[in-house]
């Protein structure tokens, strides 16, 4: 008899993954206004770069506590739990399980912000004494940690910046959990909304500051960034309180304290630590790239953000939409030991995130400078910094697909309980991300730094692959390349159409921001029709389905 109630009923994989990408489709585009608002008043100079390297520091390293790394330990043993014990010990351990990583992040945050002159002086080391060894800028910061030396300006704003944003670590990984709780019900749409809300109120907080902040004369960069630092703490907030009562509303709470006594709690805590190491190879090697980019001229760091913000577009609406619906059924037929289900489950997503991530990869590499144009060409963002940010990101391109497949693959390690794969797969792709960058830095600058990451990407896929096929036997390997192959060859034909339009329409000709609009959104969404029209005609299973109950809704 199941045990499964309309209010726990899971609805299917790709209809949830569809939810999560109309919300995450939402969150994107209010993310490229929040991109287009920092670009406009920060621009490309050394705020803009000391900016970035603090946002980095509370964005990235929630990967350790929030998001895939959180959920993927934390649902699998709640789903373990309410079939054991029922929904009442589900609703008290999560309780206890979330405060008790409130109060440890609450410790983190407190340690790392006395810390933060160490932690952000060495993403900018490579700026200190231009013109010296890097030994001894080392040595240059040792001096001023000790306080023998006075912090030099390309340090002391990253610094106070620092400490203004990373206690927005907390309050992003606590509506992670929330989030994740929301999802194991089936609520995937205001789970992903979330960041919706941040979007938009750091825009609304930031304008009306630097508004409000013309009046009194704070008018400089370092007065727009230390602005701009508060409206991402201003949005932590609100997203929060946007998640809070649906949680509460399904009788989950938080119990802030240390509640290791409860042996649920540590075991998903005991889960959860092969993947903090798993997932904080991301931030370590995102750490890494910026540090190294300091060697580089001025504006190196934030290009380097702008253009992992893109990647993060495509990966974030299509592959981590997947991933996010496709744990709590992986997990559920894990669980049950219902292997052909998870293949089947595991060869849907990969199949879907080849039709979508693909074409986008491969769209965007095509029409990445007239799409920075459009988006980063403003206010104190020039068109050297624009066509600067596109190059990247062409190089960025290359590994979106070994990056959306590496996620999926990784839930379904996750989902079967095996938290160390994650964690030597990533290690080991981080010791050649750091090889290749130093390889690629002075030849190719950010893009080099870029496609170092791709690459490694490949490399960590190709270790994900060896390791889930002992524990997933008959692994839908077959399948799952024929699909990608078809998408390809629709991509590469749709690329070519992109390829040309971009002289037939004069795409990268300096014009009006209107102008380009109007001719580069519907060519855009030209080159999207006519993919999806290869994937029909070419019998792309996934893309069938899709067409299929689009046409359903709209004819009954």
């Amino acid at each position: 008899m199941s045990d499964e109630t309309p209010q726990n009923r899971p609805p299917s994989m790709l209809r949830s993954a569809a939810v999560v990408s109309a919300m995450t489709l939402l969150s994107r585009l209010t993310g490229l206004a929040q991109t287009y608002f920092l670009s406009h008043y920060l621009g490309a100079g050394a705020a803009a770069d000391a900016y970035s390297v603090a946002f980095r520091l509370p964005n990235l390293l929630r990967r350790f506590t929030a998001e895939g790394t959180m959920t993927a330990a934390f649902l699998p043993t709640l789903t373990e739990l309410e079939a054991k014990e029922g929904e009442a010990a589900t609703r008290a351990t999560a309780a206890r399980f979330l405060g008790t990583l409130l109060t440890l992040l609450s410790v983190l945050v407190l340690v790392v912000m006395v810390a933060m002159s160490l932690i952000a002086g060495l993403m900018v080391v490579g700026r200190l004494a231009s013109g010296v060894p890097f030994g001894e800028k080392l040595a240059l910061l040792g001096r001023v940690l000790s306080g023998s030396l006075p912090p030099p300006p390309e340090m002391a704003l990253p610094v106070r910046l620092g400490r203004i944003m990373f206690p927005y670590l907390a309050l992003v990984s606590l509506t992670a959990g929330l989030g994740g709780l929301l999802n194991l019900r089936g609520r995937f749409a205001l789970a992903s909304a979330v960041s919706i809300f941040w979007n938009l109120a750091f825009i609304s907080f930031g304008w009306a500051a630097i508004f409000f902040g013309r009046s009194h004369g704070w008018t400089s960069p370092e007065h727009i960034a230390t602005i701009c630092a508060v409206a991402v703490l201003v949005g932590g907030v609100v997203q929060l309180a946007v998640i809070v009562p649906s949680t509460l509303a399904l009788g989950f709470t938080v119990r802030p304290g240390l509640h290791f006594k409860d042996p649920w709690v540590r075991l998903a805590l005991r889960r959860m630590g092969p993947g903090l190491l798993a997932a904080g190879v991301y931030p370590i090697n995102t750490y890494i790239s910026a540090m190294l980019a300091s060697n580089l001229k001025v504006g190196a760091q934030i290009v380097l953000y702008n253009s992992n913000m893109m990647g993060e577009m495509v990966l974030g609406l299509f592959a981590m939409s997947l991933a996010t619906a496709s744990l709590p059924a992986l997990s559920r037929q894990a669980e049950a030991k219902d292997w052909d289900g998870m293949r089947s489950n595991l060869a849907e997503a990969l199949g879907a995130t080849g039709l979508l991530v693909i074409p986008a990869s491969i769209g965007l590499a095509v029409l990445a400078h007239p799409i920075c144009a459009l988006i980063f060409r403003t206010g104190a963002y020039d068109a050297a910094a624009a066509s600067w940010t596109a190059t990247t990101i062409m190089f960025q391109c290359v590994g979106l697909l070994f990056v959306a497949t590496s996620r999926i693959g990784t839930q379904a390690l996750y989902a079967l309980k095996d938290y160390r794969g994650p964690m030597v797969i990533a290690v080991a792709s981080m010791m050649l991300n750091v090889l290749l960058s130093l390889l690629w830095l002075r030849p190719l600058g950010t893009g080099g730094l870029a496609l170092a990451n791709g690459v490694s990407s490949l490399a960590g896929l190709i270790f994900l692959v060896f390791r889930l096929r002992p524990r997933l036997p008959q692994m839908p390997g077959a399948p799952v390349l024929k699909t990608w192959m078809i998408s390809l060859l629709g991509a590469a034909l749709m690329g070519l159409l992109a390829w040309k339009g971009v002289a037939w329409l004069g795409l990268e000709t300096p014009q009006h921001r209107l102008s380009l609009a109007l001719r580069l959104l519907p060519f855009i969404a030209l080159c999207a029709a006519s993919y999806g029209g290869l994937m029909l005609l070419l019998g792309h299973p996934q893309a069938r389905s899709l067409g299929e109950k689009i046409y359903s809704r709209f004819t009954r």
